[in-house]
């Protein structure tokens, strides 16, 4: 078959030597895996707060446990007195320290509103959320107090009608679960599923560009002597840059998973599966690109005013929500929100019937995109 040996040729000029090898598969590969595990890791970890419960009433041990249950933080109970927290800040041994004083639960029942100190070396978008927890947790304790005191009247504050109260609050029969992040229920590092479409993208077009030299050197009309259709030619480039891109994508996956240990929370080969999908369609993306270009520098500038604007419009780095409503509609012409819908919801539990649909329209990408490729990509367009 035709297309066997130009795919075979296009896989030879670009791995074939050991050079070749070294630096279109194994470097790019190597550099997005330790961006990916790099950023991965960095965005994973938690701000450590250190917490110190010098009260030993009731409120003060509630106020302590709503901070414990705080999933967005590393929380750990010290036994430090305040100026010891605000060492530990200072040294940056912790990124914020709680103190609640001994006289909180006494100043509450008095009908005094009182709060824990929160100190922190600058404010920041995670501390200033963390005051507003603290200053929350105040004011519902504060105003359970006043409730209970309401009810007792002249008698004082009732500690086991309060205390029912706070157990009651403490298991409310409504909960709220967060989901619809940004296209479904969204994988624990967004921006670095983002990072690895945007470099698949830019890979498939160093592929492409052998093809573009094709054209240059008049390698392709040759080609179009023998006795060879133009779609055959396109489906030989297409097959090569994706046995190239496949390739690529095993040894980036490869070493996210097993020597970074970075997980999307999706198996190996259902991600394997997603991204090769996608791979089609960013092949035939380029593919269409290079049959509107004349020579290999106008594929790289239109390359940059392609994959860099789709990415950031399509939810690679920030959720669409914050889009305009013709941007986010836009966005559906783009194959990178194709692949990121199916990823998310094979991260939230879904199954491979689930993103049928998103697989078949990333399949149609490809082939519309490589027809129109094969039949605008001729050698006559020289440079």
């Amino acid at each position: 078959m035709p297309s066997l040996h130009i795919a075979a040729q296009l896989i030879r000029r670009t791995m074939g030597t050991r050079r070749g090898l070294i630096m279109n598969v194994l470097i790019p590969a190597l550099i997005l895996s330790m961006m990916v595990g790099l950023f991965s890791s960095l965005e994973g970890k938690k701000a450590v707060i250190a917490v110190n419960n010098a009260d030993t009433g009731i409120l003060g041990a509630y106020l302590a446990s709503s901070i414990v249950k705080e999933t967005l933080f590393d929380i750990q109970s010290v036994s430090k007195s305040e100026q010891e927290l605000k060492t530990l800040v200072v040294d940056g041994k912790a990124d914020a320290a709680i103190f609640i004083p001994s006289d909180f639960t006494e100043k509450m029942l008095k009908g005094t509103h009182a709060n824990a100190s929160l100190y922190r070396m600058d404010q920041q978008l995670w501390n200033a959320s963390l005051a507003a927890i603290l200053a929350t947790e105040a004011d519902r304790l504060f105003a359970s107090v006043n409730l209970i005191r309401g009810d007792a009247g002249e008698s004082g504050v009732d500690i086991t009608k309060l205390t029912a109260l706070l157990e009651a609050q403490a298991a409310p029969a409504i909960t709220a679960e967060n989901d619809e992040m940004k296209l479904g229920h969204i994988v624990s590092n967004p921006m670095m599923i983002g990072l690895i479409l945007m470099f698949l993208m830019l890979l498939v077009s160093q592929s492409i560009g052998f093809v573009m030299e094709d054209r240059e050197q008049r390698t392709m009309a040759r080609m179009f002597t023998a006795p060879l259709r133009s779609l055959d030619i396109a489906f030989g480039n297409f097959m090569g840059s994706i046995l190239v891109g496949t390739m690529q994508l095993v040894i980036v996956l490869s070493l996210m998973y097993f020597v970074f240990g970075y997980s999307p929370g999706i198996p190996f080969g259902s991600m394997l599966l997603v991204l090769e999908f996608f791979l089609l369609a960013a092949v035939g993306v380029a593919s269409a690109i290079a049959g509107l270009v004349r020579n290999s520098t106008q594929l790289s500038q239109i390359n940059n005013l392609v994959i860099t604007p789709s990415c950031m419009i399509s939810g690679c780095f920030f959720p669409l929500s914050i889009l305009p409503d013709f941007m986010q509609k836009l966005a559906n012409f783009t194959p990178q929100k194709w692949a990121i819908m199916a990823i998310d919801r094979l991260s939230g539990g879904g199954s491979f019937s689930d993103i049928g649909l998103q697989l078949l329209i990333l399949l149609l990408f490809a082939a519309v995109l490589l027809a129109f490729g094969s039949v605008v990509l001729r050698p006559n367009r020289t440079s």
